[in-house]
């Protein structure tokens, strides 16, 4: 089932917006207000067959960012075409129930809470209806979430329950770096069960993900949106996204937890079965770039320079010495929290130690995005980074939002060294016991802030090589021959 070919099939989509979360942003999304108005008045913005309908407001801007704007008295409501609405989650200009912020909402049905400039509704309805009942409220974002089912408040269940399904088995992960003249480069990845190298067949379960942005063609940590997957359970059973989806399909996060190859992808994806598959393993990754050259495919090895860590063992490059930096200090929105100790939804300064490295924001939030945990700079606000074991040589920062959008690392500036973005990765080079990063364009989110530090390579002496003859299997991997024995590019024997 896998072929060289999926790499050229029609994935390439339209970026409307429906695949379960439909986003109104103020800046881009403005109905019928057009450009932005002063003028009070009602107004209706439709996207992805998901309505928002102001009775008196404005689509204008404050502070240099735009908002949708609902005055005191007056009515938000979201309605939807193609599914039940489960969530909505406001992005407000003030926090809690100060004038603007989102505890000026009341809405009747559901269940609604707010802290800092973050209001969520959850429930199960087509329409609802949030009054500005306290004060005026006014959001820069609005995030529906849609059940995908469509239908009215009550849906009739199909004959075959829609439900999720979690994929199990995973151990290896090819991840396949495609150089397309056409289309430009992308990332697919191949996880599965295990190889037949004498059936020359897969194993299954095998899932074939292509992703839409183009990081680094030496790093896969990030998290990435979903353009296409295939869910095989068998050489014949195929169960796949929709080819003709306007929008992202699901998501996946990558994680290196080690520097044995090994890292964690969590995902997960509707199909065009309208159920929704997850997968959260740990899994040996083999890493390649793909092309194709006067109509021949060419493999090129890639190794990836990313070093990950664990709980057990801390600093992986200096297991006996944690203390002592390794040359990369990763910052991790989940679990490195400094002086916010747990989720802040306060608009406050904040700063997150590590091995001698200091980050401080001036004003931001390390919070909860989209089930996932952030570091949140406030436009026009600065992140600071200073190392106290050495110069830093680089930083890099895996966003939320790609290139220069809105969340995205295009939205920073720095003065020194130089700084380069691409997709949701932002790239700093230089030689600084400090570098500062302003938000100058707009509001950055990072899940993810790896900084190198200069001085702590080790020197590998007596090195021997050692010519051995290899075999390119048809999925792309190199095995090793040895005698009768096959090993991969691990060194683990597989036949």
């Amino acid at each position: 089932m896998k072929k060289i070919a999926l790499f050229f099939s029609a994935l390439l989509f339209s970026m409307m917006s429906f695949a379960g979360v439909v986003t109104f942003d103020a800046d881009a999304d403005k109905g019928n207000a057009g450009t932005d108005s002063n003028n009070a008045a009602a107004y209706t913005i439709t996207k992805s067959g998901v309505t928002v309908e102001v009775s008196s407001g404005i689509l204008g801007t404050y502070n240099n960012e735009a908002h949708y704007r609902v005055y005191k008295g007056q009515t938000l409501t979201i309605t939807s075409t193609v599914g039940n609405i489960t969530s909505v989650e406001f992005t407000c200009t003030a926090n809690d129930d100060v004038k603007y912020g989102p505890g000026s909402f009341t809405v009747e049905g559901g269940e609604y809470t707010y802290s800092g400039p973050v209001g969520t509704w959850v429930g199960n309805a087509t329409s609802v209806t949030f009054a500005a009942t306290n004060n005026q409220a006014r959001a820069t974002q609005i995030v529906v979430t849609i059940d995908g089912e469509g239908g009215s408040d009550t849906p009739e269940t199909p004959e075959t329950p829609v439900t999720g399904t979690e994929i199990e088995n995973l151990n290896y992960a090819d991840a396949i770096y495609v150089n397309d003249p056409e289309f430009g480069d992308y990332w697919v990845f191949d996880l599965y069960n295990d190889y037949d190298y004498d059936a020359e067949d897969y194993i299954y379960p095998d899932v074939y993900v292509k992703v839409n942005e183009t990081p680094s063609k030496t790093a896969i940590n990030g998290t990435y949106n979903v353009l296409y997957t295939e869910y095989l359970t068998s050489a014949d059973d195929v169960i796949a996204t929709d080819e003709n989806a306007e929008d992202f399909v699901g998501t996946l996060t990558i994680k290196n937890v080690d520097n044995e190859g090994n890292y964690s992808f969590k995902g997960s994806f509707t199909a065009a079965d309208g159920k929704t598959y997850t997968y959260d393993q740990v899994v040996n990754v083999y890493a390649y770039a793909y092309s194709e050259v006067d109509g021949e495919p060419m493999y090129e090895d890639i190794e990836l320079n990313e070093s990950g860590t664990t709980p057990e063992n801390p600093d992986p490059e200096n297991p006996e010495n944690p203390e002592t930096p390794a040359g990369e200090v990763t910052f991790d929105a989940d679990v490195d929290k400094g002086n916010a100790s747990e989720d802040a939804a306060n608009q406050t300064e904040y700063t997150v130690e590590k091995d001698g490295v200091t980050m401080v924001v001036s004003k931001g939030i390390i919070g909860v995005y989209n089930n996932e945990n952030h570091y949140r700079v406030y436009k026009s606000e600065t992140l600071k980074i200073t190392s106290t074991v050495g110069n830093i040589v680089s930083v890099e920062f895996t966003c939320t939002a790609n290139d220069d959008v809105k969340y995205g690392p295009g939205c920073f500036t720095v003065d020194g060294g130089d700084y380069t973005y691409s997709g949701p990765v932002g790239t700093w080079t230089g030689s600084a016991t400090e570098v500062v990063f302003t938000a100058t364009t707009n509001q950055v989110r990072a899940t993810q802030v790896v900084v190198k530090i200069a001085g702590a390579a080790t020197d590998v002496e007596d090195i021997i090589t050692v010519e051995l003859p290899v075999k390119v299997l048809n999925n792309g991997q190199l095995m090793i021959i040895s005698g009768e024995n096959m090993y991969n590019i691990l060194g683990t024997q597989i036949k």
